[in-house]
């Protein structure tokens, strides 16, 4: 009884993460996230958009006070969404990565339970590395946002290309610990970039501050995060969607699942990467080689007489090079191709599905 409710979640929650790979890891990962009650809770749970608890409860047949007390209980554990509507509170599933696995680390708690969270969440990464290929082309969950002032002076800039337009608009910012360099520290395997860089915004930063996952700050808080992020050599992603993005990730390749993929790709520029390209202007070069230093898709090098290169087809437009140049010597224009991201996580949820059954049609 107890495998079946954990084959039905991993069943349900498969109706939402794309690439979800069923496995004995994850079936470990998920009896540690979700108690047996929680998982029955969660198989009832939409996958679409926020519910009251009513909904559930009725499904299962159970008291709608104590349905909700047990979904209020998950959403402070990061297993679930919670909406606030005024009194009320609604609630949907979310995916296992991304999703569930940042909030367990958002906190940055460290106790014996963030520990065994993150070396069950390892041992999944692992497993699930070992049967993804290249052969397997889902439009990206995330994509690269230059530093913004690092494209040159005459080219167009995108409005979803601006990180600045994010924190323009949005009524509720987070800021919260880097949860993929918290779980390599609890792995005895972390970096040394900073911590506290993973900014959230509207509605999933008002979860995120209601809940503890973080705290609110004001847009000029926001900016100075950028900033020291982009000092690092940090690289920022985001949602692959247009009008509206839920974060601002502040990436290092040593910790971050994502640009470890976008790395070991073949030609990483075939990723959700930004539409520009780092471009160096030889004559300005001094041959320094900290471009080199701080690039972390190795698309900069030395030849044989020390003159420096760009691989672009290695380039993500990052801007990380262009920022660190002193000799304005690199500067980002356009790509040959300009992508639009999806207009919203509707339309990238249709993609991926398109996308999927695509995958199973040609593998048919």
């Amino acid at each position: 009884m107890t495998e079946g409710i954990y084959e039905d979640l991993i069943m349900h929650l498969g109706t939402i993460s794309f690439g979800l790979y069923s496995c004995p890891e994850l079936y470990r990962l998920l009896k540690a996230l979700f108690t047996e009650e929680e998982a029955r809770v969660a198989v009832n749970l939409s996958p679409m958009a926020p519910e009251p608890p009513e909904n559930v409860a009725q499904r299962m047949k159970e008291n709608p006070k104590r349905i909700a007390k047990i979904l209020d209980g998950m959403a402070d554990k990061g297993v679930i969404y919670c909406s606030q509507r005024g009194e009320d509170k609604w609630y949907k599933i979310i995916q296992v990565i991304p999703g569930i696995f940042e909030l367990q680390f958002m906190r940055g708690e460290v106790d014996d339970r963030s520990r065994e969270l993150a070396r069950l969440f390892d041992d999944y990464s692992h497993a699930q590395e070992r049967v993804i290929t290249d052969k397997i082309k889902i439009t990206p969950f995330a994509r690269v946002i230059p530093v913004e002032k690092t494209i040159k002076a005459d080219v167009e800039i995108f409005p979803f290309e601006m990180a600045n337009r994010y924190i323009d608009e949005a009524d509720t910012i987070s800021l919260s610990t880097c949860y993929c360099r918290h779980e390599k520290r609890l792995l005895e395997k972390g970096c040394q970039h900073p911590d506290d860089v993973c900014l959230q915004f509207g509605s999933f930063a008002r979860f995120v501050v209601q809940r503890g996952f973080g705290r609110a700050i004001s847009r000029d808080e926001a900016r100075q995060v950028l900033e020291r992020s982009e000092e690092a050599g940090l690289i920022h992603t985001s949602n692959n969607t247009r009008d509206r993005i839920d974060f601002i990730c502040n990436c290092c390749i040593c910790c971050c699942g994502i640009l470890r993929s976008i790395k070991s790709s073949n030609i990483p520029s075939m990723a959700a990467t930004s539409n520009y390209l780092a471009r160096i202007e030889k004559n300005n070069c001094v041959g320094c080689g900290y471009c080199i230093e701080r690039c972390q898709m190795d698309a900069i090098y030395y030849d044989s007489e020390y003159m420096v290169h760009m691989d672009i087809d290695r380039c993500i437009g990052c801007g990380v090079c262009v920022s660190s140049c002193t000799n304005n010597a690199i500067e980002l224009v356009l790509g040959a191709e300009q992508k639009n991201p999806p207009r919203d996580f509707r339309e990238l949820g249709m993609i991926q599905m398109e996308d999927v059954k695509g995958l199973i049609n040609d593998n048919s």
